[in-house]
């Protein structure tokens, strides 16, 4: 699905992601990926969304916050 801005999206049930914990293995991974990505730019509100989505998703190792976002 095309999102608002002009990107992919993809929306998948939690209660998906839960039967099938394959699957949340691999967003998590993902989600790691693009909060990495977002900090090496240093855009700090996009890695705060990021991290937010983590805790939700209870992903195994969250990442660790910026000092400006303590």
């Amino acid at each position: 699905m095309w999102g608002h801005n002009g990107r992919f999206e993809v929306y998948i049930r939690y209660g998906e992601l839960k039967r099938h914990p394959e699957l949340m293995a691999k967003v998590c991974e993902v989600l790691r990926r693009m909060h990495e990505e977002a900090m090496s730019e240093n855009n700090i509100k996009r890695a705060q969304r990021i991290a937010k989505a983590m805790m939700n998703l209870k992903c195994q190792d969250p990442p660790a916050q910026s000092p400006r976002a303590q």
